[in-house]
């Protein structure tokens, strides 16, 4: 009887270890360990509804399967996006939020529906996956444009034009085409009203260009550019709020003019073009000498938009020819008022300009994109 009992014993135990056996084979082969946990790293952005989502979506996920490690940090730290997308090989990615690395597969998309719900979950199940973010397609023309690289060029688009109407440049330029008119010479007019636009936007477009670089040494400490360009926005909307209110009561008029280095450019520009004596080459280093001065003195008046600006370039991150590619686009939305007076006083020997209230409601409007920037780049706003 006990050698039948041990006899059974045996066979249960060889039983037994071969059907472990067998569905060990079976998960290798399937690829499944309901065990193996499943690590994911989530850069999230506190304005952005997609990333609320998405988030909402990754935290259930974790609550019901134990196997989740959900790791959640502000896409502000690029330093740990940096590290963890070199931790996967990833080197073509992109600062911006959400932006989700799973085992094996690295997600970055601007939408969230069932299409992104599914890829997550394969991903979660070991599937490698391709993100499907950043390509949008133009219709009709067909032509695919990178969607950071879009938001780049609606910023430099946007914020050029609200700078754009500025009292005191356009005023400048409105004083040398009065003082050309005299002339009555489109040659002259062109010459002299082309100088003043290139030096404008050679001064203005360089302090741009160091402004942000100098803000790019910072952005290792991500914070702080955030602070600054936040810190930055505030100030400029404050600033432009003020301005609204003074243009709205008493119309747009430019409180810089009356500074004594605008004044002595102005006045020494006069009488330049009133000398009859003044050749050529003077009278073009005096539109030189006045535009420059003009634009360093109307600087304060509108500093918020174009450091806000160099700080959104300084953390996209981007390589320097797409960098002086979004500050040329700045500049030439930035300029875009005065070529349109500058066009219209050459073909029609007579000055254009919108009346004061385009200029006080765009003013008004500033202000409240640059409040926004404010709210979206200081975190306690």
């Amino acid at each position: 009887m006990k050698k039948v009992f041990f006899l059974l014993l045996f066979f249960a135990f060889l039983f037994t270890a071969s059907s472990s056996l067998a569905i060990e084979n079976l998960v290798e082969e399937v690829g499944v360990d309901e065990t193996e946990e499943v690590t994911i790293h989530y850069f999230d952005d506190r304005l952005c509804p997609v990333c609320a989502d998405a988030k909402d979506f990754l935290q259930k996920r974790a609550e019901d399967d134990k196997r989740i490690d959900l790791n959640i940090y502000q896409i502000s730290d690029t330093d740990k996006l940096r590290e963890i997308a070199k931790e996967h090989g990833v080197e073509d990615y992109y600062v911006m939020a959400p932006t989700i690395f799973i085992g094996e597969s690295f997600l970055q998309f601007t939408e969230f529906s069932s299409n992104q719900e599914e890829k997550i979950l394969s991903a979660i199940e070991g599937e490698a996956v391709e993100r499907d973010c950043c390509v949008v397609r133009v219709p009709i023309l067909g032509i695919e444009m990178d969607t950071s690289e879009l938001s780049l060029g609606v910023a430099a688009m946007g914020l050029g034009i609200i700078d754009g109407f500025n009292v005191c440049s356009i005023g400048a330029l409105i004083l040398i085409l009065t003082i050309v008119l005299a002339l009555d010479s489109r040659k002259k007019m062109l010459f002299f009203g082309g100088l003043f636009i290139f030096t404008t936007v050679a001064v203005y477009g360089s302090l741009v260009f160091v402004w942000g670089w100098l803000l790019e040494m910072l952005i290792g400490e991500q914070e702080t550019l955030r602070m600054i360009i936040g810190f930055a926005a505030l100030a400029g909307s404050i600033y432009f709020f003020k301005e609204f209110w003074r243009f709205f009561k008493y119309g747009p008029t430019c409180k810089s003019s009356d500074s004594f280095l605008a004044k002595g450019a102005t006045e020494k520009l006069r009488k330049s073009f009133e000398d009859p004596k003044r050749g050529m080459f003077y009278l073009a280093l005096s539109v030189v000498s006045f535009a420059g001065i003009i634009t360093i003195v109307e600087l304060p008046c509108s500093v918020g938009i174009p450091l806000t600006f160099s700080g959104i370039l300084a953390g996209a991150d981007i390589p320097l020819l797409s960098y002086v590619f979004y500050i040329l686009i700045f500049l030439f939305f930035y300029m875009l008022i005065e070529i349109v007076i500058f066009v219209g006083a050459i073909l029609t020997k007579n000055i254009w300009f919108a009346g004061s209230k385009a200029i006080t409601w765009i003013t008004f409007l500033g202000a409240l994109v640059l409040l926004y920037l404010a709210i979206y780049y200081l975190p306690w706003v």
